[in-house]
């Protein structure tokens, strides 16, 4: 009877042991989908603050987002479970995915999208200004060069005022 206690014991603590490694990885794997799902919002709220110009600069950038995402997920399954690719992790990403979508994620890119056009709009005004500056400056350039004017150089007299030479 002892020996047999100790292995239903034994069986219990392995069950027990194998269990809390699933929750742990169910719960982590979640949470790796919730972190998916905002990064991927970033990239969101950064496509429509900066307007992209063309199609496949968005499509580099959906590309990176994947790799980054193919090589988590690669890692968290062989860091957890020697590189088999087990159910319940898939879907446990997927539903943490899910859940930041419909819980934060569109409130999240209105928002902050929003709040950076709003931060941004008058840096950008002002940006816009400095450059018709220099463009007007440049050109003031050109034109001195162009009509063949030459700088003046002055030099200090001993009785300490400017002349031209």
């Amino acid at each position: 009877k002892a020996i047999r206690r100790q292995r239903q014991m034994c069986i219990r603590d392995r069950v027990s042991s194998l269990i809390i490694w699933e929750q742990s990885t169910f719960f982590a794997a979640l949470f790796m989908g919730m972190m998916f799902a905002f990064i991927y919002d970033c990239i969101r709220v950064f496509r429509r603050v900066f307007k992209h110009k063309h199609v496949y600069t968005m499509a580099v950038e959906d590309i990176l987002f994947w790799f980054y995402v193919s090589i988590r997920v690669f890692t968290c399954l062989y860091e957890r479970n020697n590189g088999i690719i087990r159910g319940f992790i898939v879907i446990s990403q997927i539903f943490g995915a899910l859940i930041y979508r419909y819980a934060f994620g569109k409130l999240f890119v209105k928002y902050v999208t929003g709040l950076l056009i709003f931060i941004l709009k008058p840096l950008k005004k002002l940006f816009l200004l400095i450059k018709i500056k220099v463009h007007e400056l440049d050109a003031h350039v050109k034109r001195r060069r162009a009509s063949g004017e030459k700088r003046k150089k002055c030099s200090l007299n001993p009785d300490g005022k400017n002349s031209s030479v």
